[in-house]
């Protein structure tokens, strides 16, 4: 039985109040593409369903283009528009609350990252020992330089959980899209049904300064190294933006699944029970990896 941490539970100096406080997460969801827009949809009807307070802000100055409505949640009208605003108000309508976005530039420095939270917590009724209020980063990317960002971020705040979701993407030939697969030969075929279906989701938290549950760049230190050899997104040509390789539908689904298992028990339970959760689109799994706190 792994261990589970409890947001909610109140300072033995706060006996006399109400048993348990009231979680205000302050969100900030940085990627808005394959597994980002699924995931907008969900979380934002997750705040609708249980009533949940709390500041919700969709990050990602892509724009949208025709080959994102493959497995992205848009449609042709939307095309040229950035993605971010189009999420935030589309749900924000939907669902009737308020979600924010911010698409004037790439996320590219912790400075930036640090703004998107910045909100007036004294709009926050009553007295402040009544809430936890809990910073949420969510990262939904697929470039390590951001992730390093966000890795920033993480050792400079004394509070914040930070969600971070890494997928495979499907190997194909290097002249892909521009000959059709009727032209591709058995081993290009076969090593693209044998990928682009496996992703993890990792779980950081840092509470008080003390780093509870490690983040992604500590558990899988590769993402924080060769600093020098990756690339700003804002620094990538046109052609390397458009031809990363791409990701199965189904894969970008589990991914957003999975990090709402972790939203949803924040929401509902106001724990945390889980530190990283791994999932095959292809062989339909998903496990998650129990808190295991000494």
């Amino acid at each position: 039985m792994g261990n589970v941490i409890d947001l909610l539970k109140r300072d033995v100096k706060y006996v006399n109040k109400p048993t348990r406080k009231k979680l205000y997460p302050i969100i900030c969801q940085v990627g808005v593409g394959g597994t980002g827009s699924n995931l907008a949809q969900q979380l934002a009807q997750m705040m609708a369903l249980f009533g949940q307070e709390g500041y919700y802000c969709l990050a990602d100055y892509d724009e949208i283009e025709s080959k994102n409505l493959r497995n992205q949640l848009f449609v042709e009208s939307t095309v040229g528009k950035k993605k971010a605003d189009v999420l935030a108000q589309r749900y924000s309508a939907a669902y009737n609350i308020n979600i924010t976005s911010y698409s004037e530039k790439y996320v590219e420095d912790v400075t930036t990252l640090f703004q998107l939270f910045n909100i007036d917590y004294e709009r926050l009724k009553g007295n402040s020992s009544d809430y936890c209020i809990l910073p949420v980063l969510i990262g939904c990317v697929d470039n390590n330089y951001t992730r390093q960002i966000f890795h920033q971020m993480f050792e400079q705040v004394p509070n914040i959980l930070y969600i971070d979701s890494g997928n495979e993407s499907a190997i194909v030939p290097s002249d892909f899209p521009q000959r059709p697969k009727e032209e591709w030969t058995e081993e290009e075929w076969s090593t693209y049904n044998e990928s682009g279906w496996t992703g993890q989701v990792v779980c950081g938290l840092k509470l008080n300064g003390t780093t509870i549950l490690e983040p992604v760049g500590t558990r899988f230190p590769e993402i924080l190294s060769d600093k020098d050899e990756i690339k700003r997104p804002s620094e990538m040509s046109c052609e390397e933006l458009s031809s990363s390789d791409p990701q199965r539908l189904l894969t970008n689904r589990m991914a957003s699944m999975a990090i709402c298992t972790y939203i949803t028990e924040l929401f509902e339970c106001g724990t945390i029970s889980n530190s990283m959760t791994v999932f095959h689109a292809k062989k339909g799994y998903m496990r998650s990896e129990s808190i295991s706190i000494e």
